[in-house]
């Protein structure tokens, strides 16, 4: 049987979410992200996807790059390193126009001519810089009116035009020989559509729950004040939510998760410590192994969604804990 994928999301660029910053080095730490390589050899992780944006120069666009962002070289150097170790580093480029700023003027130019070639040529370029990878990452996540609000220019696709450059998307990786793996967004909250336009071979989808799964270990509101606040404010104030899985979010990741994947979806399934749940990662993996099929699952991955910087470190060590100690609680190895 094909090794499972143990995998980690780490941020090699921060510029994702409303502010593109212009030093690398900002939100970047050469000895963190030493740390975090040397520590997941020794604890099993076997795959980091590599959240690139705009920390590598692209020769077809450096306008694109950060200031110290990586050459070609230095990739080249770095999968080298991460091979030696077991390790697979593979890319990820977010092109939700929620998570885009890294892309810089482009971003403001989403459907054009001009933005589907600037797409076409990283895709094809990141390709050959992480050395002809199995995967690349596409994000896709977040893109509708709830989270536009944190940008100054409020940009999301909608109805067949989002389906339309999902497709492009999809072409443009595998025309190179890779296999796109994007976040579960698109299918979770309209499984219908997802499956009208996008076939179960053609991307792989990594669906995202950073909560507990059995009902014993789900987690009060009244744990922590920023729940307290976020689950009486806006719609949620309607909906008497007393445990955080309780969220309709959550409740369509459960109710439709399964049920998609036995029509054939591949999944890597992404835990992360982002939301203080000590028993994320045990519990959906115990979800999975338990009630999926086994040739689905791919396997697992973590995103901490923490900058790969010193101050946190603590997130890292925990994320290591938490993955070493639920795959060998449930896969007892």
């Amino acid at each position: 049987m094909k090794e499972k994928m143990r995998g980690l999301l780490i941020h090699l660029s921060m510029s994702e979410w409303a502010q593109k910053y212009d030093d690398l080095y900002e939100k970047f730490d050469e000895g963190t992200w030493d740390y975090i390589v040397e520590e997941s050899a020794k604890t099993g992780i076997n795959t980091i996807f590599l959240d690139v944006g705009d920390g590598v120069v692209f020769g077809s666009h450096p306008e694109i790059a950060a200031k110290n962002a990586w050459s070609r070289k230095r990739v080249h150097d770095e999968i080298a390193r991460c091979r030696a170790l077991g390790i697979t580093l593979l890319p990820k480029l977010n092109f939700s126009t929620i998570h885009d700023a890294w892309m810089g003027e482009y971003s403001k130019m989403v459907c054009t001519s001009t933005y589907y070639q600037v797409v076409n040529d990283l895709i094809r370029e990141v390709y050959e810089i992480f050395e002809k990878p199995a995967y690349i990452h596409i994000g896709l996540d977040e893109e509708d009116a709830k989270h536009c609000t944190s940008k100054g220019l409020c940009i999301f696709r909608n109805g067949e035009q989002y389906w339309y450059d999902v497709r492009f998307y999809i072409d443009c990786v595998t025309a190179t020989g890779a296999k796109p793996v994007a976040w579960s967004c698109p299918l979770f909250e309209d499984p219908e559509a997802y499956k009208a336009h996008i076939a179960p071979d053609e991307m792989i989808l990594m669906p995202w729950n950073y909560n507990a799964f059995r009902r014993d270990h789900w987690t009060p509101i009244s744990s922590r004040a920023e729940y307290v606040t976020y689950y009486n404010e806006g719609d949620y104030a309607k909906m008497n939510i007393q445990f955080v899985e309780e969220d309709p979010f959550l409740v369509r990741y459960r109710e439709r998760a399964l049920p998609l994947m036995k029509e054939g979806y591949l999944y890597i399934p992404c835990a992360s410590v982002f939301n203080r749940c000590d028993y994320n990662h045990i519990d959906m993996m115990e979800y999975y192994k338990d009630n999926a099929p086994d040739e689905q699952v791919l396997g697992y991955i973590s995103a901490p969604w923490f900058s790969t910087t010193p101050d946190n470190k603590p997130y890292f060590e925990e994320t290591f804990r938490f993955m070493k100690e639920a795959w060998d609680a449930i896969y007892g190895e």
